[in-house]
C-alpha cells in the first residue's frame, strides 16, 4: 500500500474486496461463544435493559421460557465479524473511515441460558453510491453471519452495513459541524432521572389485544457519555485491547492505527468516547455511538411492551443521524400490523430514535410473536 492510496477509495482496492464476496474468515476466534449468567448480566447492564427475564432467575423460570433469556443482540458477539486481535470490519481500503448505516436481525427463538452458539460469517455485498457526507464516493459494504445453537439448529441471522468515506473529505465538508454539544442542567438532569424512574415494561400482553395503531412505551436513552460507550465496547470487544495485544494487531495491521496526541499508535474506535479526536479526523462536532447500541434500544422498544412469554423475531433498523456525546434518545413505536402465520399471533412495529433536537437519528421495522388465548 503506497502513501497516495491509503485513506483513498481505489478501483484496486474495490476489486481486492469484491473478490472477498461470500468468503468467511477461517482462524478467527469469535469474542463469545456461551451464553452464560455473567454474559447476560455484563450485556443487560451495557445496554441499560434491566428486565427480569434477563438478571431474575426465578421469576425466569416462572415464563414459558423456564431460564433465563439473553439480551437478543447478545448474537452479534458470537461471530467471527468483529473478532479481537484483527482489523475489524469492514475490511479494506485502509485509512477509509466506516459507518454503520443499517443492521438486520431475525430470531428463531430468544437466547438462552446455556446455549453455545456458533456462526458462518461472510461478506454479503459491496455497493457504490454517492454521499454528501463523504463529500462524494461512499462504499457499502453488507456482511452476513448466520447462528446455530450446540444441536445444530440454525437460530437466526444478522446482517450489517456500513458506509466507507474518505477521511479527509468528511473533515473538508463538515456536514454536520454546526451542531453544538448538548449542555445540561441539574435541573434537566433531573428531569431525565425521573423519566428513567417511570420506565414502563409489560409482563402480560396476548396478540387477541393488540390494537393497530397502538404506541408502545416510550423509553429514554442518556444522556450519551464516553463511560456507555466504554461499557458497550467493552461488552463486544473487537479493538479494546493494550499491552502486547496492542503490539500484535499494530504489527498485522499498521494502516489500521492512527497516533494519539502522545504518539501511540490506537485504532480509530476513540470516535466513540473522544470528542476531540473526532472533531480533528472527521469534522464532527464531537464522539458518537455505534449503530447497534441504538438497535439495542429499539430492540427494547420491543420487548418492553410485548410481554414475558412473547419474543421478538426480526428487526431492521437503519441509522440515519449521529448520536454524540451528551445527546438524549427517546426511542417511540407503534404497532403497524398484526397478522398470523402458521397457527401463530405476530404483530409488526415501527420505531423510531428521536433526540433532544427532535431530530430522527434511527428507525426500524420489527416484528415480535405474541402468545394466543387459550380456546
Amino acid at each position: 500500500m503506497s502513501e497516495s492510496t491509503y485513506g483513498r477509495i481505489t478501483e484496486e482496492g474495490l476489486a481486492r474486496i469484491r473478490a472477498r464476496i461470500g468468503q468467511g474468515f477461517p482462524g478467527r476466534r469469535p469474542w463469545r461463544t456461551e451464553v452464560t449468567r455473567d454474559a447476560i448480566y455484563h450485556l443487560a447492564l451495557a445496554i441499560g435493559d434491566l428486565s427480569p427475564l434477563y438478571l431474575d432467575e426465578e421469576y425466569a423460570r416462572q415464563t414459558r421460557w423456564g431460564t433465563l433469556l439473553a439480551p437478543p443482540i447478545i448474537v452479534q458477539t458470537m461471530d467471527t465479524l468483529r473478532a479481537v486481535g484483527h482489523s475489524g470490519l469492514p475490511e479494506g481500503l485502509p485509512g477509509v473511515h466506516s459507518i454503520w448505516t443499517g443492521s438486520y436481525y431475525e430470531w428463531q427463538r430468544p437466547p438462552m441460558l446455556g446455549d453455545r452458539i456458533r456462526a458462518d460469517a461472510y461478506l454479503k455485498d459491496v455497493r457504490e453510491r454517492e454521499s454528501t457526507f463523504g463529500g462524494g464516493r461512499a462504499v457499502y459494504q453488507t456482511y452476513e453471519a448466520k447462528y446455530y445453537d450446540q444441536s445444530g439448529t440454525y437460530i437466526g441471522l444478522r446482517q450489517d452495513t456500513w458506509i466507507r468515506v474518505e477521511r479527509d473529505k468528511t473533515a473538508e465538508r463538515r456536514k454536520y459541524g454546526n451542531i453544538q454539544l448538548a449542555k445540561w442542567t441539574p435541573l434537566d438532569i433531573e428531569r431525565f432521572m425521573e423519566e428513567y424512574r417511570s420506565e414502563q415494561r409489560t409482563a402480560e400482553r396476548y396478540w387477541e389485544d393488540v390494537q393497530i395503531g397502538e404506541p408502545t412505551h416510550t423509553l429514554i436513552k442518556g444522556p450519551l457519555t464516553p463511560t456507555a460507550e466504554i461499557a458497550f465496547e467493552s461488552y463486544f470487544g473487537i479493538y479494546l485491547v493494550g499491552n502486547k495485544v496492542a503490539a500484535q494487531l499494530y504489527e498485522k495491521h499498521p494502516a489500521l492505527m492512527i497516533p494519539n496526541e502522545q504518539g501511540v499508535p490506537e485504532p480509530p474506535q476513540r470516535v466513540h468516547w473522544d470528542n476531540a479526536f473526532t472533531q480533528r479526523l472527521l469534522g464532527l462536532p464531537g464522539a458518537y455511538d455505534l449503530g447497534p447500541e441504538r438497535c439495542s434500544w429499539l430492540i427494547q422498544g420491543v420487548t418492553n411492551w410485548i410481554g414475558d412469554n412473547a419474543f421478538i423475531t426480526k428487526i431492521d433498523a437503519r441509522y440515519h443521524r449521529f448520536n454524540f456525546m451528551g445527546d438524549v434518545t427517546w426511542i417511540k413505536g407503534k404497532v403497524t400490523d398484526k397478522y398470523e402465520r402458521n397457527g401463530k399471533g405476530y404483530v409488526r412495529f415501527a420505531l423510531e430514535c428521536v433526540n433532544h433536537r427532535n431530530e430522527v437519528t434511527a428507525s426500524a421495522d420489527a416484528e415480535a410473536q405474541l402468545p394466543k388465548r387459550r380456546t
